[in-house]
This record gives C-alpha cells, sequence and structure tokens, in this order.
C-alpha cells in the first residue's frame, strides 16, 4: 500500500498541471461537444469514468511538457540587444584664421612739383606769374601765382580764368598783330585811371596827356610819354575806349631793352573786359588788385608766358 501511495499519489507540481490541464481539456470539451446535439445531461456514468481516466493519463503525460510550457511562460528569455559601439564624436573643425599676411612695403607717393618748379629757370625770382593756354592760337588762358620762402616754392592765389590776344600766343610777336608774346619778362609800372590801390611798385594814375607810343617810326616806341600827340600811341586817360580795361593795369616789361622796333607795344596786365584782347593779359579787376597789392619789387617777379605745351622750356 505504501508503494501504491508514492507511486498514485501526485506531488504538488503534478497536481497543479493536472489541474490546469483538465481545465483546458474541459474548457476544450465545452467548447467543442463530441456529437451534435449532445449535452452534459447526456453522458452516462461509464462515459464519465473514461473521462476521468483519459484526463488522468492525460495529465500524466503531459507533466514535463506542460511544466516546461509554463516556465517558458512564467520566465521569459530576455531579448539581449546587440552592444553597438557609440561612435566618438569627431570635433568639427572650427573657423580657420587666415595668417596676418605682412604688410607690402609701400612707397610713399612723390608729391607733383608745382608748375613753377619745373620751369627751366626763374633766376633770383621770388615770385612768379604763370600764364598758360591750351593751345597756341585760343585766347583762353589760366594765370597762376607762385612764390618762395624759406620752406620753398608754394601757390599764392587760387588759379585765375585770363584771356590773352584774339589771335592767341606768338613766340615771334609783332606789332598789330593781336597776339601775346610768349616767353619770360620783368614788370614795370603800374598804372591806372583810379588811384593807387595800395601797391609796393610806383603807381602813375593816368592824365589828359599820358600816351603810351606804339608809332614804329618815332624815337619814343613803347615807351610812356606826356609830350608827344596823342596820336602816337595809346590814350591811356580814354574812359571811352579804355575806361574798365585801364582801371589798373602794371606793365608787362617786353621789348624794352632794347626796344625793337616792329616787335610789339603797350602789353599790358590789366582788367578783364570779357573777351580776347589786342595782346595783353587780362583778369577780373578783384582778382587783378589781389595780384598787384602782392607784387613787391624787392622780390624781382616775373611773369611767363605761353602755351603749357611750351611752358617749361621758359
Amino acid at each position: 500500500m505504501a508503494s501504491r501511495d508514492r507511486t498514485t499519489s501526485p506531488t504538488p507540481a503534478r497536481w497543479l498541471v493536472a489541474v490546469l490541464c483538465v481545465a483546458t481539456l474541459g474548457a476544450c470539451t465545452s467548447s467543442h461537444p463530441s456529437s451534435a446535439g449532445s449535452t452534459p445531461a447526456d453522458s452516462s456514468p461509464s462515459t464519465a469514468a473514461t473521462s476521468a481516466a483519459s484526463a488522468a493519463n492525460l495529465s500524466s503525460a503531459s507533466t514535463v511538457p506542460s511544466a516546461i510550457a509554463i516556465s517558458s511562460l512564467a520566465v521569459p528569455s530576455p531579448l539581449v540587444a546587440a552592444a553597438t559601439p557609440t561612435p566618438t564624436p569627431t570635433p568639427s573643425p572650427g573657423p580657420t584664421t587666415p595668417p596676418t599676411p605682412k604688410p607690402t612695403p609701400t612707397k610713399s607717393a612723390v608729391p607733383t612739383p608745382l608748375l613753377v618748379q619745373q620751369l627751366a629757370t626763374v633766376g633770383n625770382a621770388q615770385q612768379v606769374v604763370i600764364v598758360t593756354s591750351s593751345n597756341w592760337s585760343t585766347d583762353v588762358a589760366t594765370l597762376q601765382t607762385f612764390e618762395k620762402d624759406a620752406t620753398g616754392w608754394r601757390a599764392v592765389f587760387p588759379a585765375m580764368a585770363a584771356h590773352i590776344g584774339r589771335a592767341g600766343f606768338s613766340a615771334d610777336k609783332r606789332e598789330g598783330d593781336l597776339k601775346t608774346p610768349a616767353g619770360k619778362f620783368g614788370f614795370g609800372t603800374m598804372f591806372g585811371q583810379q588811384p593807387s590801390p595800395g601797391v609796393k611798385f610806383p603807381y602813375r594814375v593816368a592824365d589828359a596827356k599820358s600816351v603810351w607810343v606804339d608809332d614804329q617810326s618815332s624815337p619814343y616806341y613803347n615807351t610812356w610819354r606826356e609830350d608827344v600827340p596823342l596820336t602816337e600811341g595809346e590814350d591811356l586817360a580814354n574812359k571811352q575806349s579804355f575806361g574798365t580795361a585801364y582801371a589798373y593795369a602794371v606793365d608787362i616789361a617786353y621789348n624794352t631793352n632794347p626796344v625793337v622796333k616792329g616787335k610789339g607795344s603797350a602789353i599790358f596786365l590789366h582788367v578783364s573786359t570779357g573777351g580776347g584782347t589786342a595782346g595783353c593779359v587780362s583778369i577780373a579787376q578783384s582778382q587783378l588788385l589781389e595780384v598787384l597789392q602782392w607784387l613787391d619789387p624787392a622780390r624781382a617777379p616775373i611773369i611767363v608766358m605761353g602755351p603749357t605745351s611750351v611752358i617749361r622750356q621758359y
């Protein structure tokens, strides 16, 4: 009896498995009846006994696999993720600072010499007036003023618009050709129909007898005279003819030493009348007064005249 009890008495685990299997089988048989139209009330005692025996056999046969199944359900195998190495981030290069270029040594710009410094020679002059034009035939010109002091040459006044002879410049001036002589000259007497504006040069006020002789046959050619007929030259006090031009003026010392008859006379720097002259140089009255007051005989001033293309040869 002891041997039988040991064999047939199920262990607690087997009971649990048997109960689960019976419950499962019962659910299956209740869901799927063995024959159509059968009900639990129709089952006979023998059928019940047979079912019980089948259940016992099923319990015994299914003990190990069911335990394995339950074990599998109760303790699922963990999913082990493949170890993926975390990539080491590569630091992105920061902005590259270009090397500072070495400064290229630059040559200091050499200032362009003043026009007066480009002339062939000015002798001992410390004041220079330069009159230039774009070509030989135009009567439109520019007048510039320069002065030399302890530091060198400098421009004095801004460049001034000027007029010259109606026929332009000439390197071979002739009486009555309406041209202004090109070259380098000094200054003579300052004069005018108006009182002296306060100049350093000797100044003469023209009167009724004042004549600048332009008669080539006269022994007084190209000089100021008070004792000759007015017909021998320009009536300097004639307001109708020279009231504007000779309000203020200075003699340009052209053809003076020696005087050559027929080479031209009465070449002045005077007040502009708005156009070309008979051979003189003219600028606006306000500018002329500035120039006359600035000129100083003690500084040996000169005037240089000619087209820009040849002015540097003087």
